[in-house]
């Protein structure tokens, strides 16, 4: 039966020329159309040629009439641009005024699905069309069709399902990936930050350590000069450190000579009588004061070095284990 239809139509074709609007009508049998009922090629593209011409003069109906015909002859063409023509169809289908009759609910439900995938609405209209058919063939025909669409649709929605989880899963991955690397990131960021203060933080403690060892040599220096000063009040003679008293008169019993000198009784001191050339004892007084009163400055200031040194060791101490510890951190959150 088919054969000869598509024989009849080539013939035609043949005969009388291109095919007209009034030629593109379907026979009885396709009233209820499902996917791969038919397959005629070249009834198809000569059909959809026309239709794009007919398209291009701005005859409306007539193209979307040949557009219809040249799909239900090879559904092929639907790889084709249409140029608009696809919406069209579906347009003329959804009119409110066209009467729902079998054709029109089967042939709703063929372009909803062929043409733009509305699976739903596709099964909508072949159950309609299903329940009002009077021919067994088309109710069946429906029926079937509607079947096939509703596993289809069943299939395509835990496919969707699956999709959707996959996608979450990937969402969470990725967020976590995002997350690891910022936290990452942040700890490094942390780490040059503690080694340029580790750096600040030494240099720090190296210039207190120089200071402090200056500062203890010129307290010391002070502490000496204050007591040569206290000396010197007490004892105007000792204006020399290690000459003999020019207030006494003898040396006592003992060595008063070299090394080898045999132990002698008191002599006379030969320093006796000479003038006390050293500072008087007031200047000596006044020195001792103000070089106690350096040290004593000096001692405070040490003390603040040595409070400050303590506080830049432990800081550096804390760092350094910071430094440690983020660096083990970061490398476990590497291997992750």
């Amino acid at each position: 039966m088919k054969r000869s239809i598509i024989f009849l139509a080539m013939a035609g074709m043949l005969v009388c020329g291109p095919i007209t609007a009034q030629e593109t009508v379907e026979p009885s049998d396709l009233s209820c159309l499902v996917i791969g009922q038919e397959a005629d090629p070249a009834r198809g593209r000569e059909l959809f040629k026309q239709a794009l011409e007919a398209w291009r003069r701005g005859k409306r109906t007539e193209a979307v009439d040949f557009y219809e015909s040249a799909i239900i002859a090879d559904h092929s063409i639907l790889r084709h641009e249409d140029h608009g023509l696809a919406m069209a169809l579906l347009e003329k289908y959804r009119a409110p005024d066209r009467e729902n009759d079998l054709t029109t609910l089967c042939r709703r439900g063929f372009f909803e699905n062929i043409l733009i995938g509305n699976l739903e609405s596709s099964i909508k209209y072949y159950e309609e069309a299903a329940s009002i058919a009077t021919a067994d063939r088309d109710r069946q025909l429906a029926a079937d069709e509607a079947e096939r669409l509703r596993e289809q649709l069943s299939y395509i929605t835990e496919w969707q399902k699956g999709i959707i989880k996959a996608n979450r899963q990937l969402r969470r991955q990725d967020l976590a990936e995002y997350l690891q690397a910022g936290k990452l990131a942040d700890m490094q960021t942390q780490i040059e930050d503690n080694s340029a203060e580790l750096e600040e933080l030494q240099e720090r403690l190296a210039y207190l350590q120089q200071q402090e060892k200056e500062v203890l040599e010129n307290m010391y220096s002070s502490v000496r000069s204050a007591a040569r000063y206290r000396r010197q009040h007490y004892y105007p003679g000792a204006y020399q450190t290690g000459t003999p008293d020019p207030s006494a008169t003898t040396f006592p019993e003992g060595s008063w000579g070299g090394d080898n000198t045999p132990t002698q009784g008191q002599i006379a001191n030969p320093y006796s009588g000479q003038p006390n050339t050293g500072i008087s004892s007031d200047a000596a007084l006044n020195r001792f004061y103000v070089y106690r009163g350096r040290a004593n400055r000096q001692q405070d200031q040490l003390s603040q070095i040595r409070a400050e040194i303590s506080g830049l060791q432990r800081r550096i101490a804390q760092t350094e284990k910071a430094t440690r510890t983020l660096r083990e951190k970061a490398s476990n959150e590497a291997v992750k």
